[in-house]
């Protein structure tokens, strides 16, 4: 019996509509119908994959509140696969968002990473050959920099 792709992931969330926004107009996913669950919630699609998102008390802590922080889960990050680099990196700025970029030479591969408005770490990667001729990729960075994430500005 073998594994075969990822169906979903499931993403809590202290303000659904924020993080909605994010997955559907930052990162493009497309809001598709969701069952009438008896809690708010929200289901984006990308390729195969979605993302289910939801609120309410079901999203709350085992202490009955929505205290979450980055790295506090098992769960690292979640890698999609990306194309147009320069223009994530723009539309990540236009929001607002918290990001960092990396570079890896070695598998001609750049990276930005975005947290999610509920503290999800979402790692893009885009194949520099996939890329268009006159892209800039992550500027200002040594290959294997791990920088900090910049402020939302």
């Amino acid at each position: 019996m073998p594994l075969l792709d990822l169906h979903h992931v499931a993403i809590k969330s202290k303000n659904l509509e924020e993080t909605v926004e994010f997955y559907r107009d930052v990162l493009g996913m497309e809001q598709v119908e969701r069952p009438e669950f008896p809690f708010p919630g929200a289901w984006l699609q990308m390729g195969e994959t979605m993302f289910h998102i939801y609120g309410g008390d079901p999203a709350k802590t085992h202490s009955g509140n929505y205290k979450y922080s980055q790295r506090v889960s098992p769960i690292d990050h979640i890698a999609l696969r990306a194309t147009g680099f320069d223009e994530m990196k723009k539309k990540l700025r236009k929001h607002k968002c918290e990001w960092r970029q990396m570079n890896i030479p070695d598998f001609r591969l750049w990276q930005l990473f975005v947290l999610d408005p509920s503290g999800v770490v979402i790692e893009l990667n885009f194949e520099v050959d996939s890329e268009p001729k006159d892209s800039k990729g992550p500027s200002g960075q040594k290959k294997y920099e791990f920088g900090m994430f910049r402020a939302a500005a």
